[in-house]
């Protein structure tokens, strides 16, 4: 086997997948001062053609799903308002 150098690579550090892990594991070490690229085969991420970076939780998971759950206490918190004196 030969020896490689440091000179010989692109990157220092190769992350797979664009999820919320591997977005997260790139910028920590891009911060740390590796050459980092992310990889991520997926150019589109469901209809209507999200970005497939930041994966299917941020995308059209878990905090779309949050962001639709809180929205809908909002008339109801409206509706408490006046018993707080607001008008």
């Amino acid at each position: 086997m030969s020896s490689t150098t440091e000179s010989e690579f692109d990157y220092d550090f190769v992350v797979i997948g664009g999820g919320s892990g591997g977005v997260r594991a790139s910028r920590i070490a891009s911060s740390h001062g590796a050459k980092t690229v992310l990889l991520e085969g997926q150019l589109q991420h469901g209809a209507p053609l999200y970005s497939a970076i930041g994966g299917t939780c941020v995308n059209v998971g878990c905090v779309p799903k949050k962001l639709m759950v809180f929205a809908g206490r909002y008339p109801s918190t409206i509706g408490e308002a006046a018993g707080y004196g607001w008008e």
